[in-house]
């Protein structure tokens, strides 16, 4: 499993799933629904980590 750090409203966080990472350089190439994403990172100031629900299409904070 690849857990991918990246910076969402100014602070870095970690992307438990819904997102491709590029093995060579570690990078974050591809984020599912990054709008929604941004909507939690919103209603989560605090969350250090979030995890990504592909049934209900939705992110959630984790931690």
């Amino acid at each position: 499993m690849d857990i991918s750090r990246t910076e969402v409203r100014g602070k870095k966080v970690i992307l438990l799933n819904g997102s491709r990472v590029e093995r060579s350089t570690g990078k974050v190439v591809h984020i599912e629904a990054p709008d929604k994403l941004l909507l939690a990172a919103q209603r989560n100031p605090d969350a250090v980590a979030f995890g990504y629900m592909a049934k209900a299409g939705r992110w959630v904070a984790s931690a």
